[in-house]
This record gives C-alpha cells, structure tokens and sequence, in this order.
C-alpha cells in the first residue's frame, strides 16, 4: 500500500513536471551523492602518490621528477601543480574540480543521448551515470579518470555537431572538439585511445565536402600532442604495472558489468527490463541505427586492445581505465529505448536512482567505507 501510495504522488508530481525539470532533479540528486559528508571524504593512495610529486621548484623538474616516472599523461599532474599552489592541498579543495567534473559529465550524457536518440535515452542514461558507485567513487578521487569521463563527453558533444551538421558553425565547433580531444589525450593514455578512435570513427561519417577540413582537425590535435611525445615514449618503455595490477583473465568482463551495476541483481534486471518492453510496444528510427552501433564499437575497442595488450604485453587493464567510453556501453543498451512522455520518463528515471542509491548506500556501503 505504501508503495502505491508512493506511485500515485510521483505520477500527480510528473503531470507537473517537464523533461527539463526531470533533468535537474537528476542533476541535484548527483550532486548531493558526490558531496554528502564531503569534508571528510579522504585522500586515496593514489593522491597522495600524486600529491607528493607536487613540491618542485621548477617545472622542468616537475616533468622529469613528477610526471615521467608515473606512467599517466602529464595533464593532471601539471593541473594539480598550479591549483594547489593557489588553493592549497586540503582534500576538499583539491577534489572539488573533480566533483565538478563528476557533476558535468551527468549533464553532457543527457545533451548526446538526446541529440543521438531522444530526450528518454537522455533521461535514463543521465540518472543512471548519476547513481552508480562507479562514477560517484572517481568524482570524489582527484585522478585522470573522472576529469578523462568528462573530456571525453565534452569531445563527442563537438564531434556529433561535426558530423550531423557540419555547415552549422563548422570552425567554432572544430576548434572545440580539437581542444577536447587534446585534453583527452593529456589526461591519460586511455583517454588518448578513445580519442583516437572517436576521431578516426569520424573520417567514415562526415559529409564528403568537410572530409578535408575534418582532417586537418587530427592533424591540428597531433601537432598539440607532439610536445608530450618524449614522455609518452619515455612511459611505453616503462611496461605497466604487473608488479600491483593481475592479468585479466576471461571473467575480468563479467566482473566489471556486475560492477558498473552496483553488484545488484535488481539493478541489472531494470536495466535490460525497460529496452525490451519498449521494443515489443514498436519503435522505428532507422536513422539513429548508426549511432547504436558507434555506441557499440566505441565501448567494445578500448576494452579490446586493454584486454589483448595486457594478456599478450604488459598488465593496463583496469576497471578504472574503462571509465572514458563507459558511457557508450549505457547508450547501447538504452538505445533501444523509444521516447516517452515527461510522467513515463520521472517513473523510470525514479526507479533507475531508488535502486542505484539503495544498493550504493546498503549493499556497496559506499558512504561508511
């Protein structure tokens, strides 16, 4: 009964509601799950790891010293260098870009969901990317990997208006998507990756008559990387990190599915549930097909070449390093998703955000650990 109850008072709340105002709640409710008991959220192994590669003098020395010798891209380093020096080293101060990050990145999935499929898919990935411990955990850790989540949205956004209408102010949204894409590749090796593949993915996509401009734009973002390539091939020569990190074996990717789900059951069941009774109601958008597959390859390549890399060369397969195309696993499975009114879309996105923060709370017991 009390459930019912519950029912009818979101769906008297969702006869009021528009999609926007769906979208802040989801927006909101992020927030508060990135930044509750907040100042006393503490530093991981990592940031210390990269706080003490801070206290240099000079920046070449920051390079040689704090940048070479970790084996990540030297933009977060080189960040972290200059905003501590001007807000300090506390945790809260230096986490909270990447709560930021976290937060943003909620809303730039809705934005390419949306433009890809429609507002629903925008809606449900937007609540799903904000409830999960996978993405609330690296916005509360300053490291390249939720700030890599958000360049690498923030890159696809341009992309997309690149490739869907390129006569609509071409070089604002190239320079753009060429500082994106060269964040990317600054922030990790992973991120790097994606990029590459997002940029290559375009060649085949964009009209014939901006071919040429589309690839000037790659060489635009090598030529920004090429001051970083002493230390990219200084970091091959390194191997990975087999000396902490295992070998993936064949249940690495059943064991991170089961992850990105809060190890819930439940969870993973919602998920797959809503897709498929919306494809028996019917849908029919040929046009968005592309993108179900773009969404498809661009999750599946990096996991891929970490797999095969690690098992054959050195160990780099982390869940933490998956996190950049991620999002486009989610697009694939709600792509299937027709659009709905604002009351359908509060009901799913409602339960989408009980369930994730009910497992997160009680199940990952997220916040006590």
């Amino acid at each position: 009964k009390k459930c019912a109850r519950i029912m009818n008072n979101l769906k008297t709340i969702a006869l009021k509601l528009s999609n926007r105002s769906i979208l802040f709640i989801i927006i909101i409710t992020a927030a508060v799950l990135r930044l509750y008991n907040y100042f006393n959220i503490p530093y991981t192994y990592d940031e210390f790891s990269a706080l003490f590669r801070l206290d240099f003098h000079q920046f070449s020395e920051l390079i040689s010293k704090g940048v070479k010798i970790d084996g990540h891209p030297a933009g977060i380093q080189v960040f972290l260098y200059f905003f501590s020096d001007l807000f300090g080293t506390s945790e809260w101060a230096i986490k909270l870009p990447f709560v930021i990050f976290g937060i943003s990145s909620v809303y730039l999935i809705y934005v390419i969901a949306k433009n890809w499929f429609n507002e629903t898919v925008g809606l449900l990935s937007s609540a799903f990317l904000a409830s999960i411990q996978y993405t609330i955990m690296y916005s509360q850790i300053a490291r390249p990997y939720i700030s890599g989540l958000f360049f690498s949205l923030l890159m696809v956004h341009f992309w997309t208006h690149l490739i869907r209408n390129p006569e609509r102010n071409f070089y604002r949204n190239a320079l753009l998507y060429v500082l994106a894409s060269s964040l990317c590749s600054y922030n990790h090796h992973f991120s790097l990756l994606f990029a590459a593949i997002v940029g290559v993915s375009g060649v085949f996509l964009i009209r014939k008559d901006y071919l040429t401009h589309y690839i000037l734009c790659g060489v635009l973002i090598f030529a920004l990387y090429i001051p970083h390539l002493n230390i990219f091939f200084y970091q091959l020569s390194m191997g990975g990190v087999e000396q902490w990190l295992a070998k993936p074996d064949g249940n690495f990717i059943i064991d991170y599915v089961l992850y990105v789900f809060n190890y819930s059951g439940l969870a993973l069941i919602l998920i797959l549930v809503i897709p498929v009774v919306s494809i028996f109601q019917g849908r029919k958008n040929k046009l968005n097909k592309r993108y179900v597959l773009i969404s498809l390859i661009w999750f599946l390549l990096p996991l891929l070449i970490g797999f095969f890399y690690s098992k054959y060369f050195s160990a780099v397969l982390q869940f933490s390093v998956l996190i950049f195309s991620f999002p486009f696993f989610i697009l694939t499975i709600f792509s299937q998703v027709k659009s709905y009114s604002p009351r359908i879309n509060l009901l799913l996105v409602a339960l989408i955000l009980v369930i994730n923060i009910t497992t997160l709370i009680f199940q990952r017991d997220h916040y006590d650990l």
